[in-house]
């Protein structure tokens, strides 16, 4: 990391201590950086192939040290909620003063304050760290006990140590304050990503995903960085909030050039649309994971979507002004994203309905998911002046709202690739068809599945209905939006059919001669059922368990989520 403060005129001592002081609040990212590298010399200490996993249990500790100290950063709030003036704010990190202020040491206690730097540390990006963090844990004990990686023991700490990179940029994405930030936090998880996609590379269809993925990656980052190189000229910064600064000065003078400030917000949108899976920037979305190990196609679908999700609402938040009168934002991107949204849950939606592949219907069925999530984004673009100040408002209620919605996300959409990869390892199959009657043959791995489908579909219960339950209660305090409070709806009805399919499938038809080889050739325990490792029933119910619990009790979650509006 670079300082420009060669200009600045700061003493060398209170440099240091500038540096010092930045350093410090990077320590997970140092973790996970420190980690990759040594995970690659492990991986090359390490001769013997069924040794590997070492590195995979190397990777677990690592991401378990990145959340620890994660949550050491969080500053919960135990006070009411209408002591506003108690709420502390983030630390800005590594400044740099070009032609901007530079940063100026307030007291040993509070550190510096730099307006124009590349990283924050807040609520906001601390939260996402956790979850993304979480998450990756989660992926790695799935990772070693996947048929799939296993198969390619000798490139398993290859694996592993792409992980953490990927992890690292996933981490940078949601706390920079930097475009030139942004895009090199989210080329680095792209990059991983196309990799971690095609690892099993002697299969055709992972190959083929990978290149997809590949392709219409370079391509909306093309265009995103195209749109920031816009932004920049008009405004004559990369910083995010020197940005908005300077974008709320042309407005109020009436100087901006509005059809150039339209194609640069349009073209930025492109390239984090295309992370989150949102449309019509979805089309990689089905053939990798599909095509990808299912572990890659879990951690795309959770962590990479909650990166993609942090760095969306930075952008939005922190770079487009809004008016102090009316709270609104001068540029109206929450009709964009209206649009978007509605458009990305119900061609989601739809698409999964045709789908015979479970692992391909749950890629349409994270599109649609998106869709959902940017109903939130919708609700806080309405009054975006108002967030951290009101604790009550809409724009703060939109913000919780999409943090319990991608926390109980985490535990279902993971719950439910984790059975599904624990029966392709046992029938080699994604198929649906293939799925008659193994409520039969495995009741836990049917009633975990169909679990976790319900609280993907959304019903009462379970943490997915709290999801839903408070995005609609966001969107529905702006009048404006009720045709979007709609489409929702009747969206979530339609999920509602292709998972009980799924469900279907497992307790209501029967295995033919189709199906009948594929589980025969099985390890069958004394009553009949399939044969599972106590490590791979422990982790169903670690999913399983906060599905359910948070789905009665679900307080604590929404106070946990609450704290990120403290960012401001």
């Amino acid at each position: 990391m670079s300082f420009f403060l060669l200009d600045s005129g700061i003493p060398t001592a209170e440099l240091t201590k500038f540096v010092n002081f930045s350093m410090g609040k990077f320590i997970p990212e140092l973790i996970l950086t420190a980690g990759f590298l040594f995970a690659i010399v492990l991986d090359l200490l390490i001769k013997d192939k069924n040794a590997k996993k070492l590195v995979g249990y190397f990777a677990f500790i690592v991401l378990a040290a990145a959340f620890a100290m994660s949550w050491d950063q969080l500053a919960y709030f135990h006070g009411e909620m209408k002591d506003i003036p108690k709420w502390a704010g983030g630390k800005m990190i590594f400044p740099y003063s070009q032609t901007l202020p530079a940063p100026q040491l307030i007291s040993p206690s509070e550190g510096f304050f730099a307006p124009f730097s590349m990283v924050v540390v807040d609520n906001l990006s601390v939260i996402f760290k956790m979850i993304i963090s979480l998450a990756g844990m989660f992926v790695v004990g799935m990772s070693l006990l996947s048929r799939e990686v296993e198969d390619r023991g000798r490139r398993n700490g290859e694996f592993f140590s792409l992980l953490l990179a990927m992890t690292l940029g996933m981490f940078l994405m949601p706390a920079s304050m930097d475009l030139l930030m942004m895009y090199i936090s989210l080329e680095l998880v792209s990059i991983t990503s196309y990799i971690m996609a095609g690892f099993m590379k002697d299969s055709p269809r992972s190959t083929e995903a990978s290149m997809k993925y590949v392709l219409f990656g370079a391509f909306s980052s093309g265009l995103m960085i195209y749109g920031f190189s816009i932004l920049y000229g008009l405004t004559g910064s990369t910083n995010i909030m020197a940005i908005k600064a300077v974008l709320e000065t042309q407005f109020l003078s009436g100087s901006v050039n509005t059809v150039a400030l339209t194609v640069a917000v349009i073209l930025s949108l492109v390239g984090m649309g295309y992370k989150i899976s949102a449309a019509p920037f979805h089309f990689w979305t089905p053939d990798v994971y599909e095509g990808a190990p299912i572990p890659v196609t879990a951690l795309l679908s959770v962590a990479s979507k909650a990166g993609g999700f942090g760095l969306l609402m930075r952008f939005l938040f922190f770079a487009i002004p809004s008016n102090a009168q009316t709270m609104q934002p001068y540029f109206n991107w929450p009709i964009i994203l209206a649009i978007m949204s509605a458009l990305t849950m119900t061609l989601g939606n739809f698409a999964a309905l045709r789908q015979s592949n479970v692992k391909r219907m749950l890629a349409y069925s994270t599109i649609a998911h998106a869709g959902y999530m940017m109903v939130a984004l919708v609700s806080v673009g309405a009054f975006q002046r108002l967030i951290g100040q009101d604790p009550g408002s809409p724009s703060n209620a939109g913000i919780t709202a999409i943090l319990i919605y991608l926390i109980s996300y985490l535990f279902t959409n993971l719950g439910a690739f984790y059975v599904i990869m624990l029966i392709a390892n046992k029938i080699n199959s994604e198929e649906i068809e293939d799925y008659k009657g193994f409520a039969k043959r495995s009741p836990l791995l049917a009633v975990s599945l169909s679990l976790f489908l319900v609280s993907l579909t959304g019903i009462p219960l379970t943490v997915g209905f709290i999801g839903k339950f408070y995005i609609f209660i966001a969107i529905l305090k702006q009048p404006q939006y009720l045709w979007l409070v709609v489409v929702m709806a009747l969206n979530s009805v339609v999920s509602l059919y292709y998972y009980v399919r799924v469900m279907q499938s497992m307790f209501i038809k029967q295995a033919d001669a189709q199906t009948a080889p594929l589980l025969g050739e099985m390890e069958i325990q004394a009553d009949g059922t399939l044969r599972y490792s106590m490590m791979s029933k422990i982790f169903i119910f670690v999913f399983l368990i906060p599905t359910i619990l948070f789905g009665i009790y679900f307080t604590p979650l929404v106070d946990f989520a609450g704290n990120a509006i403290r960012f401001f």
